[in-house]
């Protein structure tokens, strides 16, 4: 291949990337917040988040694949214990899951 056609698709992809985004930025001033519309999507979008959650939870691909099922829904669990006890900080909350899965893993696995 050469180089116009990697700098090509370069273009593409950004503009491919960056319309939407735009397009977005500027029609958000014409969405209503409170709208049924906006809800639906809203639901929809939590749907899907939560669909590919449980998919890397009960079915996980890669490295993930390797541990068992039951650690790594001990570790999801106890971290959301401790995001609601920790006040909603997610950063804490977050760094805690993955100290504990990495434990979890090395010592019962």
């Amino acid at each position: 291949m050469s180089e116009t056609y990697i700098y090509l698709a370069i273009l593409l992809t950004a503009f491919a990337t960056y319309l939407p985004r735009f397009l977005g930025v500027f029609s958000s001033d014409f969405v209503n917040e409170e709208g049924k519309l906006f809800k639906f999507v809203s639901c929809i979008s939590y749907g899907i988040l939560a669909a590919l959650i449980a998919r890397i939870f009960i079915h996980p691909v890669g490295a993930l694949e390797q541990t068992s099922t039951t650690i790594r829904l001990l570790a999801a669990g106890i971290t959301i214990v401790v995001l609601f006890v920790s006040k909603k900080n997610v950063l804490f909350s977050s760094l805690f899951g993955v100290i504990l899965f990495g434990i979890l893993n090395l010592y019962f696995n």
